[in-house]
């Protein structure tokens, strides 16, 4: 089964190849970025997918991935804006940074990350995965590994930010491991 992704984030591509080893995995063409107008993840997720689906191979199955980091205390902010929170050319560590600053001293520092997964057939069947993956914002960032709001987020029942984990232990719990494993079981490659 060949997958192309429908993303330019390099991370998420490496992310989503080790999670869909059964299948032959690739990124979207260099310069894909179509305008995320959806209000929610299914709906960036669609738009990701469908605006893929013309370029991609005709026997290819087209995936596209929307995740977001919901906060409690910010209510649910950031959201679908979660990779532009701090600004469209926004890194990792301002959105880390911004997310932290907002938030201050408040106690509810509950969130929930999510994933859907939107995947289009070559006959335009469409299947449709989603995880969550509930902790909380920490103070300060810690760890090295991982990407976007892992340094800051701690999944309820561990002491460690995502980025403390190794690639595994995340992948076990991660609200992307989760859509993914689901995405595999309605694929039938897991």
């Amino acid at each position: 089964m060949q997958v192309m992704l429908a993303t330019g984030n390099a991370d998420k591509v490496r992310e989503l190849e080790a999670l869909l080893a059964c299948s032959q995995v690739t990124a979207a063409p260099a310069g894909f970025d179509p305008e995320e107008t959806g209000t929610t993840l299914l709906q960036n997720a669609r738009i990701k997918a469908a605006a893929l689906r013309p370029d991609a191979p005709a026997d290819s199955w087209v995936m596209a991935d929307d995740s977001g980091l919901f906060v409690h205390g910010l209510d649910g902010r950031p959201g679908v804006y979660s990779s532009r929170y701090a600004g469209p050319d926004a890194t990792y560590a301002d959105n880390c940074n911004l997310l932290i600053e907002e938030l201050g001293d408040r106690d509810d520092r509950g969130a929930a990350f999510a994933c859907v997964l939107y995947c289009i057939a070559p006959d335009g069947e469409v299947l449709v995965g989603s995880g969550v993956l509930p902790g909380e914002i920490t103070r300060q960032a810690a760890g090295a590994d991982g990407f976007g709001y892992d340094p800051v987020f701690r999944p309820l029942g561990d002491e460690r930010t995502l980025a403390e984990m190794t690639r595994d232990e995340k992948a076990a719990i991660s609200h992307r491991g989760r859509a993914a494993r689901g995405m595999a079981r309605l694929l039938g490659i897991a």
